[in-house]
């Protein structure tokens, strides 16, 4: 098996992501494995909000700073002692992780089963993950969000 070095992990900053991404601080930790956190603004997605009026550039802005502020808040999950390297672009998130992966030469992605496209999106162009799964020509590791086990009335 070769070593894992180089992990990039794609976040929306959806629930699913951040399980994804404390799973792989755990891989980085055993590893030594540097992770490259990406998140991708959705061009998709500033076009149709652009199209309803709203300036594109302040959007573009808006979006930029909550990618900050939400890398800040997932950067305190107890990152200390593995190297992180954040990284925010534009496009098609699916080309911009296949990509990065590629770009960068890592030797896996860590990401969320699910993220924050829409039932409608995923139906007719099938979701991130899936392309991700298609194209990538590293191991893809998709990390579901915990299941929430119910207690029966009496139980426990």
């Amino acid at each position: 098996m070769k070593a894992i070095k180089k992990i990039l992990v794609p976040v929306d900053f959806s629930e699913c992501s951040r399980q994804a991404f404390l799973y792989a601080l755990d891989v980085a930790r055993t590893s030594g494995a540097k992770i490259y956190l990406l998140h991708v603004l959705d061009s998709d997605l500033i076009a149709s909000v652009t199209a309803y009026g709203v300036e594109e550039e302040e959007l573009r802005k808006k979006m930029e700073d909550y990618a900050r502020r939400s890398f800040e808040e997932m950067l305190e999950e107890g990152t200390e002692g593995v190297d992180i390297l954040r990284i925010v672009e534009e496009g098609v998130p699916f080309i911009h992780i296949l990509g990065k992966a590629r770009d960068i030469e890592v030797d896996i992605i860590i990401m969320g089963s699910s993220g924050t496209s829409s039932p409608l999106q995923r139906i007719f162009f099938g979701s991130t993950v899936e392309k991700v799964l298609k194209g990538a020509q590293v191991p893809v590791l998709c990390v579901p969000l915990p299941r929430v086990i119910e207690q029966e009335e009496g139980v426990g």
